[in-house]
């Protein structure tokens, strides 16, 4: 997709301003794509330099999304995200912390533990960072909007990637709590869960499997795999004031995956 889209959607977000980390591919493109079709504007975090051209195709002026290079796993580097945010649009209203990898086997097997501090600092730590530099912003305001990425692999075991179904879990857990520990502020706090999508990330994990995508499809209630755009389709829905009544919430967009029907 190039350029800004007009006239697709409602413009629910005209006005404000989001933060997308890992916005410069996959599920976190998309998610920039759909913000600003649908009013936003976004500084897209990302660690790949790549992703500079990325915003610039999405939009050309530079006036609505601009790029920061930005490592997760740097608290340091995610507090300058959000600042930078703030000095170029005024404001940040909405959260979106996205970046993560796939990563990780058996416990037992060599790598096991240098795979789950490598998840754990950019699947954890970093929600935990953004999820703290978007509050120091918003609760002076009184108010925003936190989303966080998570995983059908929260919901259901994984006994081939322990590491990554524990990094999303905590995701999740840290969603619910935050929701209640900063609702009086005004701020909400949701995670969007994904079932297997169309990804650059999925097809990495897959590179010598050509039929991981139909193995997956066959364990979805509708027998396919999700793309990137309707994930974005929940971000967009839980920043807008259409749900100006859900926090806490993990919402599952996921075809109806169930790792046991297959």
């Amino acid at each position: 997709m190039t350029g800004i889209m007009t006239g697709a959607v409602s413009g629910r977000l005209d006005g404000r301003t989001a933060v997308v980390t890992g916005g410069g591919s996959g599920i976190g493109r998309a998610t920039v794509e759909r913000f600003v079709a649908e009013g936003a504007s976004v500084l897209l975090a990302d660690l790949a330099e790549a992703a500079a051209a990325v915003a610039a195709e999405i939009d050309p002026s530079g006036e609505r999304v601009v790029f920061q290079r930005t490592d997760v796993g740097s608290a340091e580097q995610v507090e300058a995200a959000f600042a930078a945010a703030v000095d170029r649009f005024g404001r940040c209203d909405i959260a979106v912390n996205n970046a993560g990898v796939i990563a990780g086997g058996p416990i037992h097997a060599d790598g096991a533990d240098e795979d789950f501090e490598r998840l754990w600092q950019i699947c954890v730590a970093g929600v935990w960072y953004g999820c703290r530099a978007a509050l120091s912003h918003m609760r002076p305001r009184g108010g925003g909007v936190i989303l966080n990425t998570a995983s059908s692999a929260a919901l259901w075991p994984t006994p081939g990637a322990p590491a990554y179904g524990l990094a999303k879990a905590a995701v999740v857990h840290l969603t619910r709590s935050l929701a209640l520990a900063y609702g009086p502020d005004g701020v909400r706090v949701n995670a969007v869960v994904p079932g297997p999508a169309r990804t650059a990330i999925f097809a990495a994990a897959g590179t010598a499997d050509d039929g991981l995508e139909a193995r997956y499809a066959a364990k979805t209630a509708l027998g396919r795999m999700i793309d990137p755009e309707e994930v974005a389709a929940a971000f967009a829905y839980l920043a807008s004031d259409d749900a100006r009544s859900v926090t806490g919430a993990a919402l599952q967009v996921d075809a109806g995956y169930r790792p046991s029907t297959a």
